[in-house]
């Protein structure tokens, strides 16, 4: 597999991504899978907000769990219920 290169934002040289990683201090597996989201420039080697990033998983959590607690209070609200309101005998 060959190397890829892209310019280091700071300097405009070229370089690879490893090589990239290492002067800006960002695992080299996070700038290649920025590389591979199409990020380029900046975006590869700007640090994450730990703490927004963290509310932002916070709130995709609680929303999951929330349309759980939905679908579950939906489907014991139907069997509960007489069979003839469901379109029994």
């Amino acid at each position: 597999m060959s190397a890829i290169y892209t310019k280091d934002p700071a300097t405009g040289e070229r370089v690879t991504l490893s090589e990239l990683a290492k002067r800006h201090s960002v695992h080299v597996s996070t700038i290649s899978r920025r590389y591979s989201e199409g990020k380029r420039g900046q975006a590869l080697v700007d640090q994450v907000d730990m703490q927004a990033h963290l509310a932002e998983l916070n709130a995709k959590a609680h929303e999951a769990a929330e349309r759980r607690k939905a679908i579950i209070l939906t489907s014991m609200n139907a069997l509960s219920r007489p069979f003839k309101q469901l379109g029994g005998n």
